[in-house]
C-alpha cells in the first residue's frame, strides 16, 4: 500500500539522522521576484503538512458521503478510489523536503484534480453528486492560493507565478481518471531551477530534519487505519463484483430469514427436533468459520507482499546509506593525511630555511674571528719585528738627552 511504503521511507530517513549531516544556508531567491525574499522555510513547511492533514479530512468526508449518497456501484467505487488514491498522492507532494517544492507540487495536483472533476474525464464520475466533489477540488485549491499568497510578494506576482509554472503544466498534463496516476512536476522545476535561482534547496539543522520527518511519520501513523480499511474496501470490491455482493447479501439474508422461521418452528418440536436445530446451527457456524477463513487468507495474501516490498525497501536503504557513510569517512581521511602531509612540506622547508640562515651565520662569525686573530698576529708581528728598532733608537737617543740636560 502506498501509505506503508511512504511510511517505510521515512522511518527508514530517521534511523539516518544520528550520521547525516545539513547546512544552514539560505537558498537564493534574487532570479526569483515572485517570492519574498524573507520567507521562513520551516513556517512554509509546517503550513503545508497542515494542508495535508486538511486535505485528507476534506476528501474523505466528500468520497464517504458521496458513497453513502449514491446507490449506483460504480460511483460508489470512483468514490472509494478518489479517498483512497488522492491522498496519498497530496501526502507524497506536501511531504517533499523542499518547501517551496512541495507547494508547486500539491498547487499542481489540487488544480488537476479540480479541472478534472469540473471539465476533464472525470466530470461525471460522480453522477449526480458531481457538484459536492467540484466544490470541494475548489476549495482546496483555494487553500493552497492562500499559502502561495503568503510567500508571495504580492497579489499580482502570485497570480504571474501561477500563469507561468502551474497553468502550463496542468493544461499539457491533465488527470486521465479518478485513479491520480500522473506525472509530478518536480523534476521539470528543479532543472528550471538550476537555470533560475536555487529556489528548491533544501535547508535546516538536523534537528529540524528530525522534528520533520518525526511529524510526517505520526500523520501516517494516525492515518494509517483508515488508509488500510480503504485499500481492504478497494481490494474487496476488486475481487468481488458488486453483482455478486448483492447477490451474496441477498443469499444471507435469505438464510437468516430461513434460519429464523427454522428456529421458530423448532421451538415447538420434540426434541429430536432441537437436535436437527442444533446440528443446522452448527453447520452455519462451520460454514461462517469457512467464510472468515477464506476472507483472512486473502488479506494475509494482500499484506505480505506489501511487508516484503517494505523490509527490501528498507533493507536497500540502509545499503544506500552504509555506502553514502563509507564514501564520505574515505574521502575525509583521504584530505586529513593530504593536510597532514602539507604541514609536513611546510615544516620541512621551514626547517631548510633555518638550516641556511643558521649556516649564513655561522660564517659571517667565523669571518670576524679570524679577522679579529689576523690583526692580533699581525700586532704580534710588527710588535717582534719592530721592537729592535725602537730599543736602537731609544740607546743612541736617550744618551744624547741626558747629556743635553743643564746641570
Amino acid at each position: 500500500m502506498p501509505a506503508l511504503k511512504h511510511l517505510a521511507a521515512w522511518l527508514a530517513l530517521l534511523s539516518l539522522a544520528a550520521c547525516a549531516s545539513s547546512s544552514n544556508a539560505r537558498p537564493d531567491l534574487s532570479p526569483w521576484p515572485e517570492i519574498r525574499p524573507d520567507f521562513r522555510a520551516g513556517a512554509l513547511r509546517l503550513r503545508m503538512h497542515e494542508y495535508s492533514i486538511t486535505f485528507a479530512a476534506a476528501v474523505d468526508v466528500a468520497a464517504t458521503a458521496i458513497e453513502q449518497q449514491s446507490a449506483d456501484a460504480a460511483i460508489q467505487r470512483n468514490a472509494l478510489i478518489w479517498r483512497v488514491r488522492a491522498i496519498p498522492e497530496m501526502r507524497k507532494a506536501c511531504f517533499r523536503l523542499e518547501p517551496v517544492a512541495a507547494l508547486v507540487d500539491a498547487w499542481i495536483l489540487a488544480r488537476q484534480m479540480d479541472q478534472l472533476f469540473s471539465q476533464g474525464a472525470g466530470t461525471s464520475a460522480f453522477g449526480t453528486l458531481q457538484p459536492e466533489a467540484v466544490t470541494v477540488s475548489r476549495v482546496l485549491v483555494q487553500q493552497l492560493r492562500d499559502i502561495a499568497g503568503s510567500i508571495a510578494v504580492s497579489p499580482q506576482t502570485l497570480e504571474d507565478f501561477e500563469h507561468k509554472f502551474v497553468d502550463p503544466w496542468v493544461s499539457e498534463h491533465p488527470l486521465r481518471d479518478v485513479s491520480f496516476v500522473r506525472e509530478s512536476p518536480i523534476a521539470r522545476f528543479a532543472d528550471q531551477s538550476r537555470a533560475s535561482g536555487d529556489v528548491f534547496q533544501s535547508v535546516g539543522t538536523m534537528e529540524d530534519l528530525a522534528v520533520t520527518l518525526s511529524q510526517q511519520a505520526r500523520i501516517y501513523l494516525a492515518d494509517l487505519p483508515r488508509q488500510v480499511r480503504a485499500e481492504v474496501d478497494l481490494m474487496r470490491s476488486d475481487l468481488l463484483p458488486p453483482q455478486d455482493l448483492a447477490t451474496m447479501r441477498g443469499d444471507l439474508h435469505v438464510s437468516a430469514a430461513a434460519a429464523d422461521r427454522l428456529a421458530s418452528t423448532a421451538e415447538g418440536l420434540p426434541a429430536i427436533l432441537l437436535n436437527e436445530r442444533r446440528i443446522v446451527l452448527e453447520e452455519m457456524n462451520r460454514q461462517r468459520a469457512m467464510v472468515m477463513e477464506a476472507v483472512s487468507l486473502e488479506r494475509a495474501r494482500a499484506v505480505d507482499p506489501i511487508i516484503s516490498a517494505f523490509a527490501a525497501e528498507r533493507a536497500e536503504l540502509l545499503r544506500s546509506f552504509e555506502a553514502q557513510r563509507l564514501a564520505t569517512l574515505e574521502w575525509a581521511t583521504a584530505e586529513r593525511r593530504e593536510a597532514i602531509l602539507d604541514v609536513h612540506r611546510a615544516l620541512a622547508v621551514s626547517m631548510e630555511a633555518v638550516r641556511g640562515e643558521r649556516a649564513i651565520v655561522v660564517a659571517d662569525a667565523r669571518r670576524l674571528v679570524d679577522a679579529a686573530l689576523l690583526r692580533v698576529a699581525a700586532f704580534l708581528v710588527a710588535a717582534v719585528v719592530i721592537a729592535p728598532f725602537v730599543a736602537h733608537v731609544y740607546a743612541r737617543v736617550w744618551p744624547r738627552r741626558w747629556r743635553g740636560r743643564p746641570e
